[in-house]
C-alpha cells in the first residue's frame, strides 16, 4: 500500500497519471463529456461487439452536443454509483454511468448488494445531500473514539475492537444508536490529539472539518453513515475483459472480485492500479477490425432530473446500511413509479438520474434477492450469514430494456488462492 501526503494518497496517485496523460501528445482529452452509451455492431447480449460510443459533450469545448466516436474498443474507468443514495463519499460524477451503460449494452452486473457505508462522514445538517467530508477511520486508529450526545461510548461492548471494529459493525451500530436517541448523528471524539497532532497526521481532514465551522482540536465532530464505496460493478475476469467484446473495466466500476462482500481499506487504489495495467498489456493484441454500429435497438425512455431527490432518500432510507423485506418492496414499487415519469427535456441532468434509476432498481433487486446477511449487505429479516444456499453471486442483466437477477453458485474451493 502506498502512502503520500499524510492523508492524499489518492490525490496524489491521480496528480501523477494527470501529469503523465498531458505528456502524452498521442492522447485526445475531451473534456465535460459523458458517454450516454455504446454503439455495438450486433444485437446486445447476443455477441454484439464494441464499435464506438455516444458522447454528450457541455459547456467549455462543447463541439456537437451529442456525437459519436468510432472505435475498436473502450475501457470503463467510470468510478462508482454513490450519488444513488442521498449521503456519500462520492463526488457528484459518481451515478453510476459506466455501469448503466454496460448494463444497457449486454454487459453482466455483479454484487450490486454489497455497497459500503463508511461509518464516520461528517454530518453537514438535515438538509445536506450529495458529497459529504470522509472522516477517515485513520482517525479512530490513531485513537479518537465515537460517543452519543451523553457522551457514552456507545462501541464498548459491541465488538472485541470497540471503536476500530469493521466498517460494517460500526456503521450499523451507529446506526442503531441514531434510532434509539432519535438523533440525526453520533460524535467523533478526539480533542485528545492536540493541534500538532491534527496538523501532522490528518491536515486535509482538519481543514475540511474547520471549513464546515467545525475545530476538531476543541470540539467533537458530527458523524453519521454515508455511501463510500460499491464492491459491485460491472463482472470483469482477471485481466478487466467483460462479456461484451471489445468492452474493459477497471476501477470501482468493475466487480473483479478481489473486494469480496466488504472491501478492505486502500485496496480500491491497488485495484485500479493493478488492473489498469493488465489491460493496458492484454488489449493491442485483442483490437478487433473497425465494424460498423448497428442500428440503435435500445428502449426510448429518460426520466427527469427533478425525481432525483426523492430516488436517493428513497434508497438511503430503505436499501441503506439496514435492510428488511418490506422497505425493500416499497422502494421497488416507488422506482417503478418514477420509471413511468418521462422527461420533458433531453439534457444532461436526465441522462444522469436515468442512470441512478437503473442502477438503484439493479441494487434493490439484488438486495431483495440475498435473504442473508453478508459483508457490507445487512438483512435485518434475515440477520445470519447463510453459506449453504448464498456462497455465490448475483448476476443482472438487462434485455430489451427488462432486467433479470440470477444467483450464481459459487465454485466449490480447493483450499488454494488462484491468481
Amino acid at each position: 500500500i502506498a502512502h503520500a501526503g499524510g492523508d492524499a494518497t489518492g490525490a496524489e496517485i491521480q496528480r501523477a497519471l494527470i501529469e503523465a496523460v498531458g505528456r502524452a501528445p498521442e492522447i485526445e482529452i475531451i473534456k465535460r463529456a459523458l458517454a450516454v452509451d455504446l454503439l455495438l455492431d450486433g444485437p446486445a447480449g447476443e455477441g454484439g461487439a464494441v464499435a464506438g460510443v455516444t458522447l454528450h459533450v457541455m459547456g467549455e469545448g462543447q463541439r456537437d452536443g451529442v456525437g459519436m466516436v468510432r472505435c475498436r474498443a473502450v475501457v470503463l474507468a467510470s468510478g462508482g454509483m454513490g450519488q444513488i443514495f442521498s449521503q456519500t463519499t462520492n463526488p457528484v460524477v459518481s451515478t453510476g454511468d459506466g455501469m448503466a451503460l454496460a448494463l444497457r449494452a449486454g454487459a453482466t452486473l455483479r454484487d450490486l448488494e454489497f455497497v459500503q457505508f463508511h461509518p464516520t462522514v461528517m454530518w453537514l445538517g438535515a438538509d445536506s445531500v450529495g458529497q459529504q467530508p470522509l472522516i477517515s477511520e485513520a482517525v479512530r486508529g490513531e485513537g479518537a473514539f465515537l460517543v452519543d450526545d451523553a457522551g457514552d461510548r456507545f462501541m464498548q461492548g459491541q465488538h472485541e475492537l470497540a471503536d476500530l471494529a469493521p466498517r460494517d459493525v460500526v456503521a450499523k451500530a451507529i446506526m442503531r444508536r441514531m434510532m434509539e436517541t432519535d438523533r440525526p448523528h453520533m460524535w467523533l471524539d478526539a480533542r485528545h490529539f492536540g493541534e500538532e497532532k491534527w496538523q501532522r497526521r490528518f491536515p486535509t481532514i482538519l481543514a475540511t472539518c474547520r471549513s464546515h465551522g467545525v475545530d476538531p482540536v476543541t470540539e467533537l465532530i458530527p458523524v453519521a453513515p454515508a455511501c463510500h464505496y460499491a464492491s459491485g460493478g460491472v463482472r470483469t475476469d482477471l485481466w478487466g475483459r467483460t462479456d461484451v467484446p471489445g468492452l474493459y473495466a477497471t476501477g470501482e466500476v468493475a466487480c473483479s472480485g478481489v473486494h469480496g462482500a466488504n472491501r478492505l481499506a486502500s485496496n480500491s487504489l491497488l485495484e485500479g492500479l493493478v488492473f489498469s495495467r493488465r489491460i493496458a498489456a492484454v488489449l493491442p493484441g485483442e483490437l478487433r477490425p473497425w465494424s460498423e454500429p448497428a442500428a440503435d435497438a435500445r428502449t426510448a425512455g429518460l426520466v427527469p432530473g427533478a425525481v432525483r431527490r426523492g430516488l436517493q432518500d428513497a434508497m438511503t432510507t430503505r436499501v441503506g446500511v439496514l435492510r428488511n423485506a418490506e422497505g425493500l418492496a416499497g422502494v421497488t414499487d416507488y422506482l417503478d413509479g418514477l420509471a413511468a415519469t418521462p422527461a420533458d427535456l433531453v439534457d444532461l441532468d436526465a441522462w444522469e438520474t436515468t442512470n441512478l434509476l437503473t442502477i438503484s432498481s439493479a441494487v434493490a433487486d439484488a438486495a431483495t434477492a440475498r435473504e442473508e446477511t453478508r459483508g457490507s449487505h445487512w438483512r435485518e429479516d434475515f440477520p445470519e450469514r447463510d453459506d449453504a444456499e448464498w456462497s455465490g453471486h448475483l448476476d443482472v442483466t438487462m434485455r430489451d430494456g427488462e432486467t433479470t437477477c440470477v444467483f450464481s453458485p459459487a465454485p466449490p474451493s480447493d483450499g488454494e488462492v488462484h491468481a
